[in-house]
C-alpha cells in the first residue's frame, strides 16, 4: 500500500454521534480493525479478525473501499466503513422483463450501456439546448421534442418494439427527465443552465488564501487606482522650447499593510492601463529605504508624526510581507511578477476572484478616501460622474497652466501618503499607522523577515453541533452554501456541487473563532472545512460578537457600509461608547465638584 495512503491522520471522517447505537458498534469495530491492519503490519489477520469481529473477506474489502477515491476528489477514509454504504451506482444485468409489474430498475441505464450512440446523442442536445443561437436551429428543445428524437434514435439503432423503452406506458419520458437531471448535475454550470440561469457566479478559489492580519507584514493589500484628474506634462523641444501637453490617465499604485493600515510603497503610471513594470516600481518603493523627494512647491511638506515605516524604523529597510493580497488582473498575473513575490520577495500571493473588490476592503476604502479628499479638490478634477459639480467647477477653460503638474502631483502624493500615515485610525483605536506599526514590530520584531543583503542590489516581488439546511439557486447563479448566524459559508467543493442543495449538514464550530465550521453529513460522513464569506473571514471573532453585530444592524444602530469590516466597525463603536461614557463621567465630576465648591463656600 502507498505511503500516503496510509496517513489515517488525514482521511475524511465520520460524525459518529449521527448514527444509530447498533451502526455506531459497527462502524467502530470496523475502524479498529482497518486501523490495526494498516498501522501494525505486525498483527496477523487472524488475531484482527477475532478481536474486531470483522472476518477477514469484509476486512479486504474495507481496505479497498477506504482507499479508494470519492467521487469528490478525495479517498473515502472512514467514511468507507460506514454499514450499508454504497459506493458504486445501481447497475443492471438481468435483462428487462414484462412478464409482471415493476422489476424495471436501472433499464434505461442499461440501455444507453447497450447502445453508446444513444448515449451520446442525448449528451450533445443537453448541451446544445443550453447554448446561445449561433446557426439555424430551435431554441431551447423542448422535451417533447428531444424525447421524439430520442426514439427515433432508439429505432435506428435496432431497439425492437417488444423492448425497453417501446413497452412502457409513457415510452421512458420520465427516465428520459431523469437523466437529463444527473447531467446537469454533473458540474454547477451545466445545472446554472439547465435550469435558465443567464450567468455563473465565481466560485470559491482552492487556492491558498492569507489568513487574517495578526502583526505587520503579516498581509498586504495591493491595487491600482485611476486618479480622476487631467495633469499636464513639460515637454522640451532640442531648442528649450517646452510646450504643455494633457493627459487623462494616471494610475497611482498603492502595497498597503493590512494589520497596521500603512502605505508601505506608492508608484504613479502615466498610462491607460499600469503593467507588470509599474507593478515592479511599487514593489521596489515598499521594500527599499524611503529617501525624501525635494518638492517643487516651497510651502509643501510632511506634518509632524507623518512619514514612511522604513524612514522612520530602520530595522523596516528591505523589510518583506508574508502575503501578497491583489486582484486577477494581468500586470498581477504575470509570470514575472509571480516570481518576483515568490522568489524574490518569499511570499505567498492571493489572488481574489473577479469583479469582487471587498476582498481586498481596507484598499478600497483608501482609495475612496484619496479621490474624496484629495483628487476631487483639485484643478481639472472629472468628478465621479459626468454630471459632477466638481467636474465643473474644477474645468480650466483651456488654461493648461491652471492644471496640475506631473512632478506636483507626485509631490503632493507622497506628503499625502505620508500624512495618512501619521493620520490616527479608529481602527487602529487612535493610534496612527506608524504607532501601529511600532508597537506591533516591538512584540514582533524576531518575525520580520529581510531581503537578503545580496538581493537587495537587484530588486525585481480556524464545538457544537447545529443542523443546517444546503441551500442555493442554480437558476440565479448562486452557488451552494450554508446560513450560520447571518453569515454565509461554503468551500470549493460545497459550491461546485449541486446535487448536494437541499440537503442537511451538521457543523460544528469553536465558539470563540466562527470565521470556519467542520461539516458533516447528515448520515456521518464528512464534508470539510467551511469558510465565512467575505468579510466575515478576516477577523477572528466570537459567536456572541457575530449576534451583538447581527442584532445592532437589524436594529439600525450599526450602520455597515459596503467594503468596510463589520467588526471594525463595531469596535469603532464600541470605542466610541467608551469614549462618551468616560466624557460624561467627567463633565459630571466637575459639576459634582464645583456644587461642593459651592456649598463649602456658603
Amino acid at each position: 500500500m502507498p505511503e500516503a495512503l496510509t496517513r489515517l491522520d488525514t482521511w475524511p471522517t465520520v460524525d459518529v454521534s449521527a448514527l444509530s447505537p447498533k451502526r455506531r458498534e459497527t462502524f467502530q469495530k470496523r475502524c479498529q480493525a482497518i486501523t490495526v491492519y494498516i498501522t501494525q503490519p505486525e498483527h496477523s489477520v487472524s488475531s484482527i479478525t477475532s478481536e474486531t469481529g470483522v472476518d477477514r473477506k469484509t476486512l479486504r474489502r474495507l481496505v479497498d473501499r477506504c482507499t479508494a477515491f470519492h467521487p469528490d476528489g478525495r479517498l473515502y477514509g472512514f467514511r468507507g466503513a460506514l454499514p450499508g454504504l454504497h459506493v458504486k451506482t445501481y447497475e443492471r444485468f438481468k435483462p428487462v422483463s414484462f412478464t409482471r409489474a415493476g422489476g424495471r430498475a436501472g433499464a434505461f441505464k442499461q440501455l444507453l450501456q447497450r447502445y453508446p450512440d444513444i448515449a451520446s446523442y442525448l449528451r450533445r442536445v443537453f448541451v446544445m439546448r443550453n447554448r446561445g443561437v449561433e446557426i439555424e436551429r430551435e431554441v431551447r428543445k423542448s422535451m417533447r421534442s428531444i424525447h421524439q428524437q430520442f426514439l427515433k434514435m432508439c429505432r435506428a439503432s435496432g431497439v425492437h418494439a417488444d423492448e425497453y423503452p417501446f413497452t412502457e406506458r409513457r415510452l421512458g419520458i420520465r427516465s428520459l427527465y431523469t437523466h437529463f437531471q444527473s447531467l446537469a448535475e454533473e458540474s454547477f454550470e451545466m445545472s446554472v443552465k439547465h435550469a435558465g440561469g443567464q450567468s455563473v457566479r465565481a466560485a470559491p478559489t482552492s487556492a491558498a488564501q492569507a489568513p487574517a492580519a495578526t502583526r505587520a507584514y503579516e498581509v498586504v493589500e495591493f491595487d491600482g487606482h485611476k486618479i480622476d484628474l487631467r495633469l499636464t506634462v513639460r515637454l522640451s523641444s532640442p531648442g528649450g522650447e517646452q510646450r504643455l501637453v494633457e493627459i487623462h490617465r494616471i494610475w497611482l499604485l498603492v502595497v498597503l499593510d493590512v494589520a497596521t493600515r500603512c502605505v508601505l510603497g506608492h508608484h504613479v503610471a502615466l498610462s491607460v492601463e499600469y503593467s507588470k513594470a509599474d507593478l515592479a516600481c511599487a514593489l521596489q518603493a515598499a521594500l527599499r529605504p524611503f529617501r525624501a523627494r525635494t518638492y517643487r512647491i516651497p510651502t509643501l511638506a510632511v506634518r509632524e508624526g507623518g512619514g514612511f515605516p522604513s524612514q522612520r524604523m530602520p530595522e523596516l529597510e528591505y523589510a518583506c510581507w508574508d502575503w501578497f493580497r491583489c486582484d486577477n488582473a494581468k500586470a498581477h498575473l504575470a509570470p514575472d511578477t509571480i516570481e518576483r513575490l515568490t522568489q524574490t520577495i518569499g511570499c505567498w500571493t492571493d489572488v481574489g476572484a473577479p469583479a469582487q473588490p471587498n476582498d481586498r476592503p481596507h484598499i478600497e476604502r483608501f482609495f475612496h478616501l484619496i479621490s474624496r479628499h484629495f483628487a476631487h479638490q483639485l484643478p481639472g478634477n472629472l468628478g465621479s460622474n459626468p454630471s459632477a459639480i466638481e467636474r465643473a467647477l474644477s474645468d480650466p477653460k483651456g488654461d493648461l497652466r491652471l492644471l496640475v503638474d506631473v512632478d506636483e502631483l507626485e509631490d503632493m502624493i507622497e506628503v499625502l501618503l505620508a500624512d495618512y500615515n501619521g493620520e490616527p485610525h479608529t481602527g487602529l483605536y487612535g493610534r496612527t499607522s506608524l504607532e501601529a506599526m511600532a508597537h506591533s514590530v516591538a512584540q514582533h520584531r524576531s518575525r520580520i523577515r529581510t531581503l537578503p543583503v545580496a538581493a537587495r542590489s537587484n530588486l525585481c516581488l480556524l464545538h457544537e453541533a447545529k443542523i443546517v439546511i444546503i441551500k442555493g439557486k442554480p437558476g440565479t447563479g448562486l452557488r451552494p452554501y450554508i446560513n450560520f448566524i447571518s453569515v454565509r459559508y461554503t468551500s470549493p467543493l460545497l459550491a461546485s456541487s449541486p446535487a448536494l442543495i437541499g440537503k442537511k449538514l451538521r457543523i460544528y464550530y469553536d465558539p470563540r473563532d466562527i470565521r470556519v465550521v467542520k461539516a458533516f453529513f447528515d448520515d456521518g460522513t464528512e464534508l470539510g472545512i467551511l469558510s465565512a464569506a467575505r468579510p466575515w473571514c478576516f477577523t477572528p471573532h466570537s459567536l456572541k460578537v457575530r449576534r451583538e453585530i447581527c442584532r445592532l444592524i437589524a436594529e439600525r444602530k450599526l450602520d455597515i457600509r459596503e467594503g468596510d469590516n463589520p467588526i471594525e466597525a463595531w469596535a469603532r463603536m464600541r470605542s466610541e461608547q467608551r469614549h462618551n461614557k468616560v466624557s460624561a463621567g467627567c463633565r459630571a465630576s466637575g459639576q459634582a465638584a464645583a456644587v461642593g465648591a459651592n456649598q463649602r463656600g456658603q
